[in-house]
């Protein structure tokens, strides 16, 4: 799950601190193109220049999903480096994470931007220009950059990669994410045609930035209730709603108390995780989808009403066509497969010293009835030390059903073993 993104949620078996994205990239809108709803796509010229380099002219870039982001391989500045694709806002500049290793990219810093939420303190942040980035099928010259400071943690949160870009594909060219393939084709616009895969399901900027297409959501009520939802595939997990507001959001009947995340401030935000019977994009229609529900209290916190992110929308093959507002999307091999939350029941910290304490232990689940306990200290996992496990693999190995984690533990300065079976506890 997660990479930050508006409200990002942490995993159950990683209490990990994540800031929004959304919030942040919102904030560099003294520097970015910003369309007005009911606007033209573009209102400027878009960044920089490209050369097709590629001798058949189609652009073809292998990527790969990376802790829960699409990224791929190119060369900045002449050096190879992972980067990150992202449009849940639509900034022009590339973003960098405050690293040595984008010390080394040899960038020409000509400014300062605050990037921060409204009304608060603003984290100083460098801009460059001038910058190459190089694909083997296409070069993007005199690209303008945001370089987040060292004290931000981004390069914490998103390792593996030194930065993020947006509007360097999506402003230029048609996307066409492919996730059978693993494949981004950039498409001129010119000669782009549709051939009837999928849907057209329109689109529009929603005025501070990200885009959003239209909904229905089945809701446990039986209510369907149709509503714009903001994309981001930045956003890493399924689906994230605001409870009340317009719509009467409602959290389900069955659900999971959880942090949602926390934003540049990191003030956290709360919620509850849950399931929709449905949503239905474009006619295509999604059952029982997880979904996070913010709380009223924390209702400040959120962007906007509703947002989906990329486990969502990576059931579909994806084209972003925001010259004409149009994303078309088409049904993939993954469409079919079942939305999986944790499965074990307790949420703990991050690894400190050599243990992780367990903050949580969620009723009726495989951890109450092993008996675990809040403040219990996991010094091992499956006979690995509980430091050697990455966030996004105790993700995957909590949503194994029927699957059994042995457990370490350290209570009262005695240690004991604890097993436990996971299934389905929402």
């Amino acid at each position: 799950m997660v990479r930050p993104r508006q409200l990002k949620r942490t995993s159950p078996l990683n209490d990990v601190m994540r800031m929004l994205m959304v919030i942040l990239l919102c904030c560099i809108a003294s520097v970015s193109c910003v369309a007005d709803p009911g606007e033209p796509a573009e209102t400027s010229p878009p960044p920089g220049a490209y050369k097709i380099v590629a001798k058949d002219g189609k652009i073809e870039i292998p990527f790969e999903i990376f802790r829960g982001d699409i990224r791929f391989e190119c060369k900045v500045n002449g050096r190879q480096v992972h980067m990150l694709l992202d449009d849940g806002y639509m900034w022009d500049q590339l973003l960098f994470w405050g690293s040595p290793e984008v010390d080394s990219l040899g960038l020409a810093y000509d400014g300062e931007v605050g990037v921060g939420a409204e009304n608060s303190e603003k984290l100083a942040s460098k801009t460059a220009s001038g910058i190459t980035v190089a694909f083997p099928d296409v070069e993007f010259t005199e690209q303008t950059a945001v370089v987040m400071p060292y004290s931000s943690g981004t390069s914490s949160m998103w390792r593996g990669s030194v930065g993020q870009i947006s509007a360097t594909f999506f402003r230029h060219f048609v996307v066409d994410i492919n996730f059978d393939r693993m494949i981004i084709a950039l498409i001129e616009p010119d000669k782009f045609e549709d051939d009837g895969r999928g849907t057209a399901v329109p689109w529009q900027p929603l005025g501070f930035g990200p885009w959003s297409i239209p909904a229905t959501l089945q809701m446990e009520d039986g209510r369907s209730v149709s509503m714009r939802l903001l994309i981001d595939l930045g956003y890493n997990d399924q689906l994230q709603l605001v409870i009340g507001g317009k719509h009467s959001i409602t959290r389900p009947e069955k659900n999971l108390p959880a942090s949602l995340g926390f934003n540049i401030q990191r003030v956290e935000t709360r919620g509850f995780i849950g399931r929709l019977p449905g949503v239905d994009i474009g006619g295509y229609k999604i059952p029982d989808v997880i979904a996070g529900f913010v709380s009223e209290e924390c209702r400040d916190h959120a962007v906007y009403e509703a947002m989906v992110g990329l486990k969502l929308l990576s059931r579909f093959n994806l084209v972003f066509d925001y010259h004409r507002q149009r994303l078309y999307a088409e049904p993939n091999n993954s469409f079919g497969t079942p939305f999986e939350y944790d499965m074990s029941g307790f949420v703990v910290g991050p690894a400190v010293g050599g243990y992780s304490i367990i903050k949580e232990v969620h009723q009726d689940s495989p951890a109450e009835e092993a008996g675990l306990q809040k403040g219990d200290k996991i010094l091992m996992i499956n006979d690995r030390p509980v430091t050697d496990y990455d966030f996004f693999e105790l993700d995957a190995m909590s949503q194994q059903q029927g699957a059994q984690i042995n457990l370490l533990i350290e209570r009262e300065g005695k240690r004991e073993k604890v097993s436990l079976t996971l299934r389905r506890i929402i």
